[in-house]
């Protein structure tokens, strides 16, 4: 963090900045906050952007919906009426943060997969940085991250444009399964072609799972609709709903690596590569002034999960 010396001449300077950030904060809107002050909108963001270049933090995140303060943001809000002693601890404290991670940390992640592999490395995060306050939830509903206020999410799979910066942290392929007493009763399909007329489990959180796309050994590719028997929105269940054999499914290999040496799941079409490619990515709002406490839990979870292919 950039900032003066003697903190009383560093608000002097920037009180205009901090009056733009409590009107912005006020509104919910860059447009209305500068009506409010009676100045430009580009005039209001030139000052809060100058603000966050001296203190060397994202004070808000911008998307095309919303305008939504960090945490650090809301701190210098809550702060701002109390006086400059106050104020001048906040930005005290907010540089130490720059060296040394604290603060609150909020994470979602898919619940199969995050009780599976996460558990492991968030705990240990959590023991190598105790003045970092973790908040992680596991579920499998689609979260907005800055609306809810996360930090970060995780996501599985081929991601959809959604403003926000990934980080790649592994791959993550799938396969398509079906139990032994299914095949026997539908015979083995020879081409994905062939699937279409099959009792499929799909994923319902998926953007694209009545459908599968595929790569032949020839670079050939090609999609097939699929015919549902049923629809969950958890890894387990859809393990489970095909080795009962309601249907074949397309499944992480690393969650149905165990049903397949055990026999009770067979893969179908492994001569055929699902596309687009799958990973596991880490998604955050902004590059810029990354808070340490969040590049760090990207840094620790990049390293556990670099292993995947040893689970």
């Amino acid at each position: 963090m950039n900032i003066t010396n003697d903190l009383s001449v560093l608000i002097m300077i920037f009180e205009s900045g901090f009056e733009a950030v409590r009107e912005v904060a006020r509104h919910g809107s860059f447009t209305n906050a500068a009506k409010a002050l009676g100045v430009s909108g580009p005039a209001v963001s030139r000052q809060v952007k100058s603000l966050e270049e001296r203190l060397g933090l994202v004070l808000f995140h911008r998307t095309t919906r919303m305008v939504t303060l960090t945490e650090a943001g809301q701190q210098l809000v809550d702060t701002l009426d109390r006086g400059s002693d106050e104020v001048s601890g906040l930005i005290e404290r907010l540089a130490e943060g720059q060296e040394r991670p604290f603060g609150k940390l909020k994470l979602n992640a898919p619940m199969a997969f995050g009780e599976k592999f996460l558990v492991g490395p968030i705990a240990e995060y959590a023991s190598l940085y105790p003045d970092v306050t973790v908040d992680v939830e596991f579920d499998d509903k689609r979260v907005h991250l800055v609306e809810e206020g996360y930090d970060l999410i995780i996501r599985i799979g081929a991601l959809e444009d959604t403003g926000l910066i990934a980080k790649k942290l592994c791959d993550f392929p799938a396969i398509i399964c079906a139990s032994p007493n299914f095949l026997a009763h539908y015979g083995h399909p020879r081409t994905p072609s062939e699937l279409s007329r099959l009792p499929a489990v799909v994923y319902s959180n998926s953007a694209n799972g009545n459908s599968i796309n595929y790569r032949a050994v020839n670079d050939e590719v090609g999609s097939v609709n699929l015919s549902p028997a049923i629809y969950a929105n958890t890894i387990n269940m859809l393990l489970e709903a095909t080795k009962q054999g309601l249907g074949f499914s397309r499944l992480p290999e690393v969650f149905c690596a165990e049903a397949l040496n055990e026999g009770t799941l067979v893969e179908i079409l492994s001569e055929y590569d699902l596309i687009p490619d799958r990973a596991i990515f880490v998604m955050y709002p902004e590059k810029r002034y990354l808070p340490l406490k969040v590049r760090k839990f990207i840094d620790h979870l990049s390293a556990r999960l670099s292993v995947m292919k040893n689970y």
